[in-house]
């Protein structure tokens, strides 16, 4: 039986998949000798395969909450503002420092970008010459080339936009606001933060490319990558297929007899498999764009299917199925047809049932939430 409380309290399939995985790349000594240092492991969560928009939107987020706590902090708790950063003297000197080190800022961050465009067009060329196309494909991740392009492009923009200070500005023209440089000396920190995670980057970009020029070392950088990325997301793939289609064979918790004992195999349910056209639909949405099943919330769905199961056996004139036969014959069906990662398009019927009794409006809500749906990529 599938231990499904690994998935956390509702289940979650796509959360059993993860504890899994990491388990197993936790044991594994192949994957520990390829494992990346912890240094690593934390430049790359800051990067996360974040793209410019989402940097920028990051950023906005930030400097949003600093405004709200402009507007807050000198009407409720004033005491709490250090008055030696109120502006004119001595304060016009610290509004001094924030123009000149954002124009250090912006100059040390074109200057990331040169080296980065400089050192990826070296590797292009020989990529080119050696006909390594994979190689590059390895290359570019292990660098984290596209992230630390992203967040340097990001991060100019925020700094050529800050050089204004368009929140404060708007602040202070609604009479909000203070003259205190406090709040824009902590986004300066930020800015000066986010170069430095930047410039960290950019180091280990270089290494990379050093690395990468070299034979010798490419296979190494072959094999991090398969030991950290492409055999993690297999096994994802191939457990989360599995773990979906053995669900129905042990969703019923077999103690729910309802007091008559009846076997568990009175019933079928089913997930990922369609029997043919359904008797009675319990559940259908039309699909706009294509989407697909990425995650199901297996523990409700077993609470609502044992549920439904009770009923049947309390009701066993409504609970037989003439039109299946072989396996599933004279036994109520309930499937649930959506395949993992395959697109859904227009109107389909998701859930049905064949025999039994029809699932309560409430069932059908927990159902409805149990089955996480989003869009599919382009790829699908």
């Amino acid at each position: 039986m599938i231990e499904w409380r690994r998935g956390g309290w509702t289940g979650s399939l796509n959360k059993r998949v993860r504890q899994e995985v990491r388990e197993h790349m936790r044991t594994n000594s192949a994957a520990q000798r390829c494992r990346y240092p912890w240094s690593l492991r934390l430049l790359k969560s800051f990067f996360a395969d974040r793209s410019f928009l989402q940097f920028v939107a990051i950023y906005i987020g930030i400097a949003a909450i600093v405004a709200l706590l402009e507007i807050v902090i000198p009407r409720y708790v004033p005491e709490l503002l250090p008055q030696w950063t109120r502006s004119g003297p001595p304060g016009a000197d610290i509004k001094v420092l924030l123009t000149n080190v954002a124009s250090y800022l912006i100059t040390a961050q074109v200057g990331v970008l040169g080296v980065i465009a400089i050192a990826i067009g070296l590797v292009t060329l020989i990529a080119q010459r050696e006909d390594a196309g994979t190689d590059v494909k390895v290359y570019y991740h292990e660098s984290f080339a596209v992230e630390v392009v992203a967040s340097s492009l990001a991060l100019l923009f925020v700094l050529i936009a800050q050089l204004l200070w368009p929140l404060q500005f708007l602040l202070h023209r609604f009479g909000e606001g203070t003259e205190l440089q406090i709040f824009k000396l902590f986004l300066t920190a930020v800015h000066m933060g986010w170069l430095l995670v930047n410039l960290s980057g950019l180091a280990h970009f270089i290494t990379t490319t050093f690395r990468f020029v070299q034979k010798s070392a490419r296979e190494q950088l072959r094999e991090r990558y398969t030991a950290n990325v492409v055999q993690p997301v297999e096994m994802t793939r191939q457990l989360r297929l599995k773990l979906y289609e053995m669900a129905g064979s042990d969703l019923i918790e077999t103690d729910a007899t309802g007091g008559r004992g009846t076997r568990q195999d009175d019933l079928v349910v089913t997930f990922g498999f369609d029997w043919g056209k359904p008797d009675d639909v319990e559940l259908e949405k039309s699909f706009v764009r294509p989407a697909v099943v990425h995650d199901v919330r297996v523990r409700w769905v077993r609470w609502v299917a044992t549920r439904w199961w009770r009923r049947c056996l309390a009701n066993p004139s409504g609970g037989r199925n003439s039109r299946v036969g072989g396996l599933a014959a004279d036994k109520p069906l309930l499937v649930f047809t959506p395949q993992l990662d395959e697109p859904l398009r227009g109107k389909v019927a998701w859930c049905w049932r064949r025999g039994g009794v029809p699932l309560t409006r409430f069932e059908r809500w927990v159902v409805e939430w149990s089955f996480r749906f989003r869009k599919a990529s382009d790829e699908a």
